[in-house]
């Protein structure tokens, strides 16, 4: 199964091409222009959806190099496909962590202000949403193609910049998130049982995908 992880690793980080880094850098030339403090936490939540949406850039290319009909000449069980495949996904979220990281640090020395709220709000945004995209959006590819898992992710990408846009026009403030929860521990750890059954059940159901059409 290690092998299959490490291809999944190798699509990701091949997917990062040139207009990938131009998007990217556009958002961060327009929060930082925009958004203020906020700009690294908005940049943020951005890295963590392109994240997600690379692991289905990755599916794309499998598809057109035609891996499923020589993976079936391996010795490898759909549940070790499977669990490659999200395996893969968590990996990838020290990469949308580390940015978040990054982007508030640089936020915080441009404008000289450093709110300990913002900065948890993104390292808990970049280890959640990559994840929540992927077992939103996988199981819809493995039963129905990649254009039909590409429009049913646009929810969840409509969601996020409804978010990034309320931050940015002052409706939203990191106090008032914080302000809504009562006891942070409690809440985090159902959260982290919630997202954990979600995973496991999109990983099921990404199975019963592959089988159908394998």
């Amino acid at each position: 199964m290690r092998g299959m992880i490490y291809k999944d690793l190798c699509l990701f980080f091949k997917g990062i091409d040139k207009v990938v880094l131009a998007v990217l850098g556009g958002l961060l030339v327009l929060f930082g222009y925009k958004s203020g403090v906020y700009a690294g936490m908005l940049f943020s939540f951005a890295l963590d959806m392109m994240v997600g949406i690379l692991h289905l850039t990755a599916l794309e290319k499998e598809e057109k190099t035609a891996w499923r009909s020589y993976q079936r000449t391996m010795p490898v069980g759909v549940g070790k496909v499977m669990a490659g495949k999200y395996a893969a996904v968590l990996l990838t979220v020290p990469v949308s962590v580390a940015g978040a990281v990054v982007s508030n640090l640089a936020a915080f020395a441009v404008y000289r202000t450093f709110w300990p709220e913002v900065l948890g709000l993104s390292i808990l945004a970049a280890v959640a949403l990559p994840p929540v995209f992927a077992m939103f959006s996988l199981p819809f590819y493995y039963w129905f193609g990649t254009q039909i898992a590409q429009f049913t992710s646009l929810p969840l990408a409509f969601l996020l910049f409804y978010a990034i846009k309320n931050f940015e026009d002052g409706w939203w403030t990191v106090a008032d998130l914080t302000g809504l929860v009562g006891n942070p521990g409690s809440l985090l750890l159902m959260g982290a049982l919630a997202l954990a059954g979600m995973f496991l059940l999109s990983l099921a159901l990404s199975a019963a995908g592959y089988c159908r059409r394998k």
